[in-house]
């Protein structure tokens, strides 16, 4: 018996990986210190915050376990509950990426499922800090941006319509916040994947690449999920939690749609055979007028646009 657990401890140091365990560490240590004292340049740091993770995961899940543990407990000893709940979303996704990254994913799917993990751990955070009274609420943190509303209206000698307008418009940022939260986190990882990816290759972690955006397709459940949402919120009270999370699904979903109408447009100037500059230009137009971009997304999910113009 004592041979065996004797070997079973042997078995498990053989797997961690010392300097690899070492150098990871002091790197979350740094991201924690960093977005604790200096949040300004942690702006940047962010960016780059799962690459320790990342390759920790891929090399030795062990190592990987030893830092987050370690780094999670320098991040409570600064006291800072922000810092302590960025290093846990943070460590979450390096999991997610390094995992995906073994089973050799696309870049794509990669996006897709890191994001659906940490919006999920973000509001679930979220929430949990708002019941414990550690965090506003989404009211409660827009009171600022409708102190300065109401000032200007103030200012401006605006009428009691405007005043409603204005407050109404709070008020829907404050029922979307959640979908606004997930936009947030996807638009970041597709520029921290984008960042970070080629660094891995320097550490030998073998990474995908993105596909052409012309090839990029939704699956057609996202026009009937899109169909559904919108259905709800027009047959529903605006007061009610039924609309409430409908409007959140049209803002995460529409997100969605403009990245459809976007590959759409880019595979439009592939089969005209436009130069590269105006396939740029037509895309960062695109980009602006968003919402005739979401249009097209919508048409092209619900029509297949795509083939009818392979076909011409």
């Amino acid at each position: 018996m004592t041979i065996n657990l004797s070997l079973e401890v042997a078995l498990l140091f053989s797997k961690i990986k010392p300097k690899e365990t070492i150098l990871g560490t002091i790197a979350l240590i740094l991201v924690a210190l960093v977005m604790h004292f200096m949040p300004l340049l942690g702006v940047i740091v962010v960016f780059f915050a799962p690459l320790p993770g990342i390759i920790l995961w891929y090399r030795s899940k062990y190592s990987f376990g030893i830092a987050a543990l370690i780094s999670i407990l320098v991040a409570t000893l600064t006291g800072s509950l922000f810092v302590q709940t960025f290093m846990i979303i943070i460590l979450i996704a390096s999991l997610v990426i390094g995992q995906l990254l073994i089973q050799r994913a696309s870049k794509e799917r990669i996006l897709y499922f890191v994001t659906i993990v940490t919006s999920l751990v973000t509001l679930g955070a979220m929430i949990l800090l708002q019941s414990i009274k550690k965090l506003p609420y989404a009211h409660e943190l827009l009171e600022p941006y409708r102190r300065i509303m109401n000032e200007t209206i103030q200012m401006q000698n605006l009428d009691d319509q405007a005043s409603k307008v204005m407050e109404a418009s709070i008020q829907q940022m404050a029922i979307q916040m959640p979908s606004f939260i997930v936009v947030g986190i996807a638009l970041y990882f597709m520029l921290s994947l984008l960042i970070m990816f080629p660094i891995l290759r320097q550490f030998k972690v073998a990474t995908p690449v993105y596909r052409p955006l012309y090839l990029w397709q939704l699956r057609k459940s996202i026009f009937i999920i899109y169909a559904i949402a919108l259905l709800v919120s027009i047959m529903t009270e605006p007061a009610t939690t039924a609309h409430s999370i409908s409007l959140n699904f049209i803002l995460v979903l529409g997100f969605l749609l403009v990245i459809q109408g976007l590959s759409f447009i880019h595979y439009a100037c592939s089969i005209k055979k436009f130069p590269i500059g105006v396939s740029v230009l037509l895309i960062v137009v695109g980009i602006v007028a968003y919402p005739l971009t979401r249009l097209i997304g919508l048409l092209d999910l619900g029509l297949n646009l795509k083939s009818m113009l392979k076909k011409r």
